[in-house]
């Protein structure tokens, strides 16, 4: 997936619909005038299970209702207890790995991870279990179209074609798949349901910053390797709503007055600084930058990042004083 503001990608998918924009109409719009989103910012009406207003803000309800889920034991080590997580989201069930401490004194942040495009959730689980290591509950899941998640991922055609006709796009589906995996969270024990984030590296970067703003009770976001689309609008309305719908660089102002904190490799190879530079710059305060200059990292996490995300996580849910001891002064 790279990300570049005059990409191929962007460009192809760009002339696709406005060939598709031509042969379909809908009074979608004229029914849904306002977003409580992008209006006000306030508690949502519930009874609205999905719109995009005219200013391209998704909306999901806050009451969202219990999470049916299912669990079963997987793996444990020493320290960590991993079960495997089945979740009920819309048209299809996510599947996911929990992550945990064995000894739990307290209530401890939670952390849902969502991986790159293509990505599966085996493929984090030594990034998850370095972050329970440090005190937290993490959950990283298979998006949709990945893994044991056969939940479909449609095209970007598709996706626009579902959207001017009322339909849930796939694209939007996942940020409601990331919310329900926070719900599952934040009514789980154990878990302080006030230090629950969402993290995300590429695509689930964007995810993350998207679910973060539509639902502000989410307590700051992570994003490693990740920028928006930075999309050039268009002549054609209905096309540009569907852009900014699906464009972290359209939600991130909303995240303040929650934490944000970006990761980037200054050698990534898909995403360039640039974009991440570019994405950082619409966000408000708090925020933070992290910069590794590692010429080995391609993409995504890397080892090089553990000593930033360290320091991300306790800017973010204050875990620095479960993994790092002070040193008495007399020994020093």
């Amino acid at each position: 997936m790279k990300i570049k503001k005059n990409s191929v990608y962007a460009g192809i998918f760009i002339a696709a619909v406005l060939i598709i924009g031509t042969f379909y109409y809908t009074n979608y719009y004229k029914k849904n005038q306002k977003s409580p989103l992008a209006a006000d910012k306030k508690a949502a009406n519930d009874s609205i299970a999905w719109m995009v207003d005219t200013n391209g803000y998704i909306y999901y309800p806050l009451s969202r209702g219990n999470v049916k889920f299912n669990r079963q034991d997987y793996a444990e080590t020493k320290n960590l207890l991993m079960s495997r997580i089945i979740y009920q989201s819309k048209n299809g069930n996510i599947y996911g790995l929990l992550i945990m401490p064995k000894n739990v004194t307290e209530l401890l942040p939670g952390i849902v991870l969502l991986p790159g495009a293509g990505v599966s959730k085996e493929s984090e689980l030594n990034l998850a279990k370095n972050m329970a290591e440090l005190g937290a509950f993490v959950l990283v899941i298979d998006q949709r179209g990945v893994g044991e998640t056969t939940a479909p991922i449609n095209s970007i055609k598709q996706d626009y074609i579902d959207f001017i006709n009322a339909r849930e796009p796939s694209q939007h589906l996942m940020v409601y798949d990331a919310l329900r995996g926070f719900d599952l969270l934040r009514s789980a024990p154990f878990i302080d349901p006030d230090r629950i984030i969402i993290m995300g590296e590429s695509l689930g970067g964007g995810i993350a910053i998207i679910a973060a703003a539509i639902d502000r009770n989410v307590h700051g976001v992570l994003v490693i390797s990740s920028s928006g689309f930075d999309f050039a609008e268009t002549n054609d309305t209905k096309i540009n709503v569907f852009l900014k719908s699906i464009d972290a660089d359209h939600y991130i102002g909303l995240v303040t007055p929650r934490k944000l904190v970006m990761m980037h490799n200054s050698y990534d190879k898909i995403i360039p600084l640039e974009a991440a530079i570019r994405t950082y710059s619409k966000a408000q305060e708090p925020k933070q930058f992290a910069l590794v200059n590692d010429t080995s990292c391609n993409h995504g996490y890397c080892d090089s990042m553990y000593s930033g995300l360290i320091e991300a996580l306790d800017y973010l849910v204050n875990i620095k004083s479960r993994t790092l001891v002070s040193i008495p002064d007399k020994l020093k």
